[in-house]
């Protein structure tokens, strides 16, 4: 299962909240009345995938990051982050989440940690 999101779906999204935000907005200035407005549930798939050794290590290599400079990036001592590449310890739930994140886009997240390495 991928946890990547398409960026366009995102924008897509957040386009039609907006648009119906203002619609809203514009209903209410005018007086008329709001139940002619619907909400929607949407559906989110927020499990992270699992994380083994060698999916850390892939991370890591896309970010160009030593073992220090990602430990510190993800707020974990170094420790942890190499007991995590060898297999020693499980990636923790919120620690996978964030990885999903920087799989997700590693153009930006290699931006913002080359400022973390200054």
């Amino acid at each position: 299962m991928s946890t990547q999101r398409d960026p366009n779906e995102v924008s897509l999204l957040a386009r039609e909240m907006a648009e119906g935000m203002d619609a809203v907005v514009a209903a209410l200035k005018a007086g008329e009345p709001i139940e002619k407005f619907t909400t929607r549930t949407a559906s989110l798939d927020l499990e992270p995938r699992a994380y083994g050794p060698d999916a850390v290590k892939a991370i890591r290599a896309k970010l160009n990051a030593s073992q220090p400079l990602l430990a510190k990036f993800l707020g974990v001592s170094v420790q942890t982050l190499r007991s995590w590449e060898q297999g020693t310890r499980p990636v923790p739930m919120i620690a996978a989440r964030f990885l999903d994140e920087v799989d997700a886009d590693p153009g930006i997240w290699s931006r913002r940690l080359q400022r973390v390495a200054r």
